[in-house]
């Protein structure tokens, strides 16, 4: 795996599913009194960031997609070689919310310490009996899950080259505290070009009035 292969390959969808949870907000607000709203649409959310995950999760380990891999594996590798991973918090952008999805992560009991992630195989074996658990929290924090290992992904797969650490296109919803990168996303890049050049502009315009 390469970082054009992680761009292509599950970045561009982890973008799809946060634009589908984005476009949630508008009917419900993200928001800690909406915490335990629970719905379908959120039961199919949650079941498609999950499956992603476990896919994602696998490739991070170095398992191969086809393995038969359970919560407790990857908790064995990610928490013996990733273990700042429970400390990371993550930003909610625009919004007063802060989580940290893998804060509780506990190596004895890997699938009961993640509650987003009990959530998911509550939701997938029984839908019906266990609508309740597809709630805006979970699918909040296993979404976060999600962003935050294809980040560590990528920093894995280019440490020690030349390519940057960083997706070309960000996330719309997230942002890591305390994360250093070699370079800003384009799109990032772009933004502040455009400022730069509006500046000017303005400058510009400025002296011709005068």
């Amino acid at each position: 795996m390469n970082r054009k292969e992680l761009s292509q390959n599950h970045w561009k969808y982890y973008l799809m599913l946060e634009k589908r949870f984005v476009e949630s907000i508008e009917f419900v607000e993200l928001h800690e009194d909406n915490f335990d709203a629970f719905s379908n649409g959120y039961a199919l959310l949650i079941q498609a960031i999950g499956a992603e995950l476990d896919t994602v999760f696998k490739e991070f380990c170095g398992f191969n997609t086809t393995d038969r891999k359970t919560v407790a594996d990857y908790a064995q590798y990610i928490l013996t070689n990733t273990p700042d991973i429970k400390n990371q918090k993550i930003s909610v952008q625009e919004y007063d919310i802060e989580i940290q999805p893998f804060m509780n992560w506990d190596i004895t009991q890997p699938a009961q310490s993640l509650q987003w992630w009990g959530a998911f195989t509550d939701v997938k074996h029984n839908r019906y009996e266990q609508l309740k658990q597809a709630k805006q929290e979970n699918v909040l924090n296993i979404l976060g899950a999600l962003y935050l290992i294809e980040m560590l992904y990528l920093k894995k797969i280019t440490d020690g080259t030349d390519e940057f650490d960083v997706f070309d296109e960000s996330s719309n919803l997230f942002s890591l505290k305390n994360w250093t990168s070699k370079a800003v996303p384009l799109s990032q890049a772009f933004a502040v070009l455009s400022d730069m050049m509006d500046d000017e502009n303005n400058t510009t315009n400025k002296k011709f009035d005068a």
